[in-house]
């Protein structure tokens, strides 16, 4: 069981009085115009937001795990989205990775800044193409003696346009030999292009970036050179279980605006509450989030227990909530009728963020295929430890 503290409890209370103040009254406008509110991330810095879960050493303050759960869930609960997903990935992308593998200059010029909203950071990865198959990437870093030159592109990129500095994943040899480097935006040969009419996410900021000839000092490479693959395949269970608070929190949001609706809204001379076929709809939306809910749990659970190890339950939780939360969206869409298919409401904006959910951190196909070598694995174990018990060994 989760077990929350008064400092979480003052961490939410704080939170949320920032978002009634900072954010809700400007929310439609920033939709609108597509606008990321790159201002909100000094103000979020300032007041401990960013670095909640770092270590006090480096601008943190030295909470568990359960403050940036406990951010994650405000922030989607109040139906964010585009800018929950920008704090995200400058939070939880490249900044765990500087705090692990970073020198203490790294930290002292990059990640320190960032904690405190000063800097903003993206992680690139994804390649045009090169997405969920990370070992398909093929930006390179040539070796140049005390420098890399690196050559490439990278799209859909978070943050980028509106950054300082991004983590990017090159590729320096054959195989996994990837490496990290701590790249700036604003240095010769690098070009970032805006990606525009995206289907949600509005309020972040998203593009396309190049690297021509780009020169980086040894002394920005993140930990081990050919370590990079390693090192993300360990972040990124991490990712994996903060996409799941989002769609949980993001479905809780949609369920709850769904029964204040019916309960309002008048039809065929009583309200919709009253009709059989709509609290039928209302009891399976709520079945389905309570499994969103007790799914996301256990894996932050073995997160905080075991580490990146539990990988197979966060796998499941996060391909489970987000396929789950987006029925849950749809169908509190259909009860508000035509007044959730408008912008008023705002279930359809939760709908168009959450659809994300199954594509970003790796595709839902993805996450099967992990967790069916796990389970694959498993029986193929058991079957050899009953064999062996028996004192007649499997060959299959």
């Amino acid at each position: 069981m989760k077990k929350y503290h008064e400092e979480h409890q003052l961490l939410r209370d704080s939170l949320r009085q920032f978002i009634e103040k900072e954010i809700t009254p400007n929310l439609q406008q920033w939709e609108d115009q597509e606008e990321c509110p790159k201002h909100l991330f000094k103000k979020m810095g300032e007041l401990g937001f960013i670095g909640a879960n770092f270590p006090e050493e480096v601008g943190g303050s030295g909470m568990d795990f359960l403050a940036s759960e406990i951010v994650m869930a405000e922030l989607s609960y109040a139906n964010i989205g585009g800018f929950t997903g920008s704090y995200y990935a400058h939070t939880f992308l490249p900044l765990p990775l500087l705090n692990a593998m970073g020198t203490d200059e790294q930290k002292d010029k990059y990640l320190r800044p960032a904690i405190q909203g000063d800097m903003i950071a993206s992680l690139a990865i994804t390649e045009p193409g090169a997405g969920s198959d990370v070992k398909g990437i093929s930006t390179f870093g040539e070796d140049a003696g005390d420098h890399f030159i690196l050559n490439g592109s990278k799209i859909f990129i978070t943050n980028a346009n509106i950054g300082d500095f991004m983590v990017v994943v090159t590729r320096t040899g054959e195989g996994h030999k990837m490496t990290l480097l701590i790249v700036e935006n604003h240095w010769e040969g690098v070009s970032c292009s805006p990606i525009d009419k995206k289907l949600g996410w509005h309020t972040s900021d998203t593009a396309q970036v190049f690297f021509d000839n780009v020169k980086v000092p040894k002394e920005n490479v993140i930990g081990e050179i050919n370590k990079g693959f390693y090192y993300l395949m360990n972040n990124i269970q991490e990712e994996r279980l903060l996409m799941s608070v989002m769609a949980t929190h993001t479905a809780q949001y949609a369920y709850d605006e769904a029964v204040k609706y019916v309960r309002d809204r008048k039809a065929f001379g009583s309200t919709l509450s009253k009709l059989q076929v709509m609290r039928h709809k209302i009891a399976k939306m709520a079945t389905q989030l309570e499994s969103c809910h007790a799914m996301t749990d256990r894996a932050l659970l073995a997160f905080m227990d075991i580490g990146p190890k539990a990988t197979e339950v966060i796998t499941m939780s996060k391909v489970y909530t987000a396929e789950t939360a987006m029925e849950i969206i749809n169908q509190a869409i259909q009860a508000h009728g035509g007044n959730g298919y408008v912008e008023t409401y705002g279930v359809a904006r939760a709908w168009r963020d959450t659809r994300l959910f199954s594509i970003g951190a790796g595709s839902s196909e993805i996450m099967y295929e992990i967790i069916s070598k796990f389970e694959i694995d498993r029986i193929k174990h058991e079957k050899q430890f009953v064999a062996s018990r028996s004192g007649k060994m499997s060959t299959t």
